[in-house]
């Protein structure tokens, strides 16, 4: 019976099994297609991803309900001892003296007083009538007495000027949920620091404990405010997100930063100098197409009229550490040249390679006509700020020595490699097998590894926009937008009896320099476009 009963069951229980068995089989690929779909992660899954995140962001601080809120205000920095009282000096009185008005009595000397014939006789004063003076000995008309010296000025406490705002930072900090109620205060003490530091941190900043102008942004911002920039920064990304390449180097001004997305992936975001005000950097399309080890640098025509020569004419030097000057071409002793009769196009100074190197010790060269570029530095000190909009207009990176090694890696350079080249100290630039896509934007908002969506006001008044997007607080442009180059007129030359030397053609940019779109840095001051560092 039980060999009968094994019998039947064989075909039920092979059944079950092709069952099984084809069930998996059409369940494979179904499972198979996240896998492929994430392993042709591209550009524009990053930026969607991004527009995301920040709206949904955008969304929730736009139905948050409307509270008061205390703005800190602008003003000087606020840091730590500013506000509460302070004491004044008060004013004495004014003592006599026989020393003519508007002349100071001579140094070590006590002042005097001379005893004129009074219309009457008077009785003789007694000295302790007279309050903080007295005479010595029987006063008689004619007398020279010597007058003691006033009692100590009068100290008191009044309010410091910036009590007031110390105060709304306070409240402000309460608001937040930063400080107690008790911890209210008009002193920048203890406490207030330590509020203001881990505002900071919540919000990506610098923790210096110091209310600068970037921290004051910040906690005056309102929930709508930083909603508007977010909106503004997903329109520019929508603008972009369609163009943008799958492996790309983002520089985003607002932000300051510079982002690697490589084959659809993040690989790294860090701080970044960008242009001035001033000197703003322009929001380019480019693409490096060669890395410059040990470089050395040309001092673009904007920074030598504006900055340089006018040090040349004034100390007869140029300022800058292992620079080479050349006039007409020829080296020259800079000392030994009256500077006031030479025009700008006829100078040429380079810096060599080094430490003190103002790029660094990389250069990534791009084919821009502006001069623009992105590099190291030899003054770390400033990605140490919130705000960086410090160059004249190049892009300097906080760690260009792994943005190198990162670039270089398809072209066979190892790390090793580029140890070696920086111990030999020569100059040698490296041309990149497939150039990367470098992207100039101006978002306004920006996500985090960890998703922390994050806000920075625009750090120029007059950004180029695009009709293809709208724009945020008047800042935001589109993403990608290239800007016209702002023409900078070199300051005239201050006027000399005799007549400067005619122009001499400009050498041609050694190639040692390694400078790409350089042709145009020995025009006239006047026809060149601004170039950077």
């Amino acid at each position: 019976m039980l060999t009968t009963i094994r019998t039947c069951a064989r075909p039920a229980l092979g059944a079950r099994v092709a069952a099984c068995l084809l069930a998996g089989l059409l369940a494979l690929p179904a499972q198979a297609a996240p896998s492929t779909a994430s392993g042709t992660s591209t550009g524009r899954d990053v930026v969607g991803t991004w527009i995301a995140r920040i709206d949904q962001r955008a969304a929730e601080l736009e139905a948050m309900p409307r509270v008061q809120q205390t703005r800190v205000g602008y003003g000087s920095v606020l840091k730590k001892g500013d506000g509460g009282m302070v004491d004044v000096v008060a004013p004495g009185p004014v003592r006599p003296s026989d020393v003519p008005e508007g002349t100071a009595p001579a140094a070590g000397t006590a002042p005097t007083v001379v005893v004129t014939p009074p219309a009457e006789p008077i009785p003789q004063a007694d000295p302790s009538a007279t309050p903080g003076y007295a005479l010595s000995g029987t006063a008689t008309p004619g007398t020279v007495v010597e007058v003691l010296p006033p009692p100590p000025a009068l100290t008191i406490q009044v309010r410091a000027r910036a009590a007031d705002r110390v105060g709304r930072l306070s409240t402000r900090l309460i608001e937040l949920g930063f400080l107690n109620q008790e911890q209210w205060t008009e002193t920048f003490d203890d406490n207030l620091e330590v509020a203001v530091r881990a505002f900071q941190l919540s919000e990506g900043l610098m923790q210096d404990g110091k209310v600068g102008e970037v921290t004051r942004q910040a906690l005056d911002r309102t929930p709508k405010e930083a909603a508007k920039l977010m909106r503004g920064a997903t329109a520019s990304m929508r603008a972009f997100q369609a163009s943008v390449p799958d492996t790309v180097i983002l520089v985003n001004l607002p932000s300051q930063t510079v982002s690697y997305i490589e084959r659809g992936k993040l690989n790294f975001t860090m701080r970044a100098v960008v242009g001035r005000p001033s000197r703003q950097t322009p929001l380019l399309q480019d693409r490096v197409t060669s890395v410059t080890i040990n470089p050395t640098w040309t001092v673009p025509p904007t920074v030598l009229v504006e900055d340089k020569l006018p040090v040349l004419r004034k100390k007869g030097n140029t300022g800058i550490k292992d620079a080479v000057v050349y006039l007409d071409g020829v080296e020259v002793v800079p000392e030994s040249i009256n500077w006031w009769q030479v025009t700008p196009e006829r100078i040429r100074i380079v810096q060599k390679p080094g430490d003190d190197n103002a790029l660094g010790r990389f250069r990534f060269n791009l084919t821009n006509g502006d001069g623009i570029f992105l590099h190291g530095t030899n003054d770390p000190r400033l990605f140490e700020r919130d705000l960086r909009a410090a160059s004249s207009g190049c892009v300097r990176l906080a760690d260009a020595r792994m943005v190198a090694e990162t670039l270089l890696r398809p072209a066979k350079l190892d790390s090793a490699a580029i140890e070696r080249q920086l111990d030999s100290g020569k100059t040698k630039t490296v041309s990149l097998p497939n150039a990367v896509p470098v992207r100039f934007v101006y978002w306004t908002s920006t996500v985090e590894t960890d998703g922390t969506v994050r806000v920075h006001p625009g750090i120029y008044d007059d950004v180029p926009t695009s009709s293809s997007a709208p724009s945020a607080s008047q800042a935001p442009a589109a993403a990608g937008t290239v800007s016209a180059p702002r023409r900078v007129e070199p300051k005239p030359v201050r006027p000399t009896p005799a007549a400067a030397p005619q122009p001499a053609p400009a050498p041609a940019q050694s190639s040692s320099t390694a400078t790409p779109a350089r042709a145009a840095d020995t025009r006239n001051g006047a026809e060149a476009v601004r170039t950077a560092m």
